[in-house]
């Protein structure tokens, strides 16, 4: 392909897989924001069913529960009219019994004196020891001087064992003290069942609630949720906040995401919740949603499919020169490691022999042709064969990339060239230096080898040293070759070495070094 063609096929690609992109995700774009508002539009219409729904509901515990605090009312305002008397209470049985068969939603009622005992009731037993002082609600007026009526938490009936919710109110004698309790129990199953006239769905609640959290009544019925606080939950937060209101949330009963709808009771301290689960508030829209999206993917597929035809033809054109351009690329980067593992040594990381004589040679050249000085470094472990066969070759190979790593370290300029020569020898190139820094940066090196405090039980010193010669040409020095400056260094090692180890020796040109001791 030329570099003429090249262009145009690729301005060709970009513009068909543009435009084949472009319309599906128009398409789709179209689609979510369809979706989205279908469903923004069936949360708005369940959000109104729900609120009518609640409104209803709730009129109809509020009418429920006023019926019963106005018998109670009745009952209290003749029993604080007149005294309460064994005779008087024989006579009140048959109208607590009357009004118990008048009234649907009642379970019983009773009166109880200031003690808790029972003296009148529509029960049809006796029970002559029969005490109620214990009973949360009994307590709640004896505490409290208000004749409001109350509405306690459901309890189990101790006469007949079946679900009840108290509603009563305090009675006072002539003296303003109090005189007893009249009480009538709403009949659970009742209230169920009137809540169970109202349709909320598969998943739905509907929930009679106390205004401290208390779970009167509940839809699903679970007897493990009689009694059972929503206090602390977020939605009990927003019940709190709101008289009514629409919020949704997860429930705090049974963990299912629902709209829930709620109103307080107007003349009680109740609240009824109707909540409609997700699940089943969306379940038609996410039916057509599901369609809906399929068609569109179809669509979109077809369109690609075409699109792609396009795209395969001109893909063809250039895809043998790319993976040509590719495999190319890839042969330099493999050429390009295996010339770094030809210039570098395996075990220290720095540069290796061969590429050591490379540099040096250029450097030497260098220095004789721009007539500047030029010093090289050669470094011995100190007993590293001792060191070897105390500790073994696998510790000398991390002590001498310890030292190779110091010795990299302390030679910081960026001309500078350091290298293993061979086995435990390395040699530092410092271009443009003479004696007296070459001595300078040889030093630095001892010392940072000194200072890694490698133990080392062969050596007087107990740590690993090193020893360093060097051999600086100056400029217009008397070196004809680079090997010559290497003999003079290698001399200046042993000097190095003969004088004790852990040390660095210098020879000028003019000194002769006879071969001295170990290496």
């Amino acid at each position: 392909m030329t570099e003429v063609a090249r262009p145009h096929t690729n301005r060709t690609l970009l513009a068909t897989i543009s435009f084949v992109v472009s319309v599906c995700l128009a398409l789709v774009a179209m689609n979510a924001w369809l979706i989205w508002k279908a469903r923004t539009t069936e949360f708005q219409q369940v959000t109104v069913s729900t609120t009518n729904l609640t409104r209803a509901v709730s009129h109809q515990m509020n009418a429920m529960f006023s019926e019963v605090g106005h018998v109670l009312d009745s009952l209290g305002y003749e029993l604080e009219r007149a005294d309460i008397t064994p005779d008087r209470m024989q006579q009140l049985q048959p109208v607590l019994v009357n009004q118990v068969a008048t009234i649907d939603q009642v379970h019983g009622l009773f009166v109880y004196d200031a003690t808790g005992r029972w003296i009148a009731h529509s029960e049809p037993t006796a029970y002559p020891n029969a005490n109620n002082s214990d009973r949360a609600y009994f307590i709640h007026h004896r505490d409290n001087i208000s004749k409001r009526w109350h509405v306690g938490a459901p309890i189990l009936s101790r006469s007949t064992k079946v679900w009840v919710i108290p509603v009563s109110r305090r009675i006072d004698d002539a003296d303003g003290r109090f005189a007893g309790v009249v009480l009538a129990t709403v009949r659970l199953d009742y209230v169920l069942r009137l809540m169970g006239d109202f349709d909320i769905g598969r998943h739905g609640a509907i929930a009679l609630i106390q205004d401290d959290g208390t779970i009167m009544a509940r839809l699903p019925f679970a007897q493990e949720d009689m009694g059972k606080s929503i206090d602390g939950s977020p939605l009990y937060a927003i019940l709190r906040a709101q008289r009514v209101g629409t919020t949704e949330t997860r429930s705090p009963v049974d963990g299912v995401q629902r709209l829930v709808s709620f109103q307080h009771l107007q003349d009680h301290p109740l609240l009824m919740a109707v909540a409609v689960a997700e699940d089943d508030l969306l379940q038609d829209w996410k039916t057509s949603s599901i369609l809906q999206s399929g068609w569109i993917l179809a669509l979109c597929v077809l369109i690609g499919v075409a699109g792609s035809r396009i795209v395969a033809l001109v893909r063809l054109r250039w895809r043998t020169e790319l993976s040509l351009h590719q495999a190319h690329h890839e042969l330099e980067r493999v050429n390009a490691q295996l010339a770094e593992l030809a210039r570098n040594d395996g075990l220290t990381g720095l540069a290796n022999r061969r590429h050591f004589d490379q540099q040096f040679d250029l450097a030497f050249r260098q220095s004789v042709r721009h007539d500047r000085p030029l010093a090289l470094i050669m470094i011995d472990v100190d007993f590293f064969k001792r060191y070897n066969d105390v500790y073994g070759h696998p510790e000398g190979d991390c002590c001498l990339q310890q030292v190779a790593q110091a010795i990299r370290a302390a030679v910081r300029r960026p001309g500078d060239f350091v290298a293993r020569y061979g086995g435990e020898e390395m040699a530092v190139l410092l271009p443009d230096t003479d004696d007296a820094g070459a001595t300078i940066v040889a030093e630095t090196i001892r010392k940072a080898v000194l200072a890694l405090d490698i133990p080392h039980e062969g050596h007087a010193l107990g740590r690993v040293s090193i020893s360093a010669g060097i051999a600086a040409r100056s400029a217009s020095g008397s070196e004809t070759t680079s090997v010559d400056l290497l003999k003079r260094a290698d001399r200046a090692l042993y000097a190095a070495k003969a004088a004790g180890r852990n040390s660095v020796a210098m020879l000028q040109p003019t000194e002769e070094a006879a071969d001295i001791g170990e290496r």
